[in-house]
């Protein structure tokens, strides 16, 4: 419309729901203070809470967890770790450096699977309906809240270059010897993952 020609672009880009770009993430944030400096997107079944435990070692109380829906004020905190879309922290996260971990997808398919299978119904409208239809792998894997769960929700708008560092889960300790170096990290040391699916399957 003609009136929405008229709104600054960062209103007309929130209205439609294009990310937003990095330069202008930062002019959006550059006049409020902020501690934030690593934004680390948990995709699930990727040693993302063996990595966790590497995160709390490092930065202690200046961690804040992002799961559940929680939306923590990421300018009070050093780093940020969870289940959630970068756009959440762009704002307050203009130079942060955003990170986060891959795995072999059909084997983080079936992993995936069986951590749906194992976990008790908790209030979540597509794990019901999981529970309900007893889906085998085949359908999981091709149910449409599973198969674009990545690109809609993880990494819309972004291009594997907007990332400071991408992690291979089946190389977890090299690649997390490598990124504490990149960091200057001292204190994570060796961190056993953890998180494993009773069982879980390779494919």
């Amino acid at each position: 419309s003609a009136s929405a020609l008229h709104r600054p672009r960062s209103a007309r880009l929130r209205a439609t729901g294009e990310p937003l770009s990095h330069p202008l993430r930062a002019r959006l944030g550059r006049l409020r203070p902020t501690r934030l400096e690593l934004i680390s997107v948990h995709i699930p079944k990727t040693a993302g809470t063996s990595f966790r435990e590497a995160l709390v070692r490092e930065y202690g109380d200046d961690l804040a967890p992002v799961y559940d829906g929680a939306r923590p004020n990421g300018r009070e905190f050093r780093a940020v770790h969870g289940h959630f879309s970068p756009a959440q922290f762009w704002s307050a996260g203009r130079n942060a450096k955003m990170i986060m971990w891959l795995r072999d997808p059909v084997e983080r398919i079936a992993s995936y699977y069986d951590f749906w299978l194992g976990m008790e119904p908790h209030g979540n409208p597509n794990h019901d309906e999981f529970l309900r239809s007893d889906m085998t792998l085949a359908e999981f894997a091709r149910w449409e809240p599973i198969r674009t769960e990545f690109e809609r929700h993880f990494v819309a708008g972004l291009e594997p270059d907007d990332f400071f560092f991408i992690g291979i889960t089946e190389r977890y300790e090299e690649d997390l010897a490598r990124l504490a170096g990149l960091l200057g990290w001292s204190s994570t040391g060796a961190v056993a993952r953890t998180n494993i699916t009773p069982g879980e399957r390779s494919v």
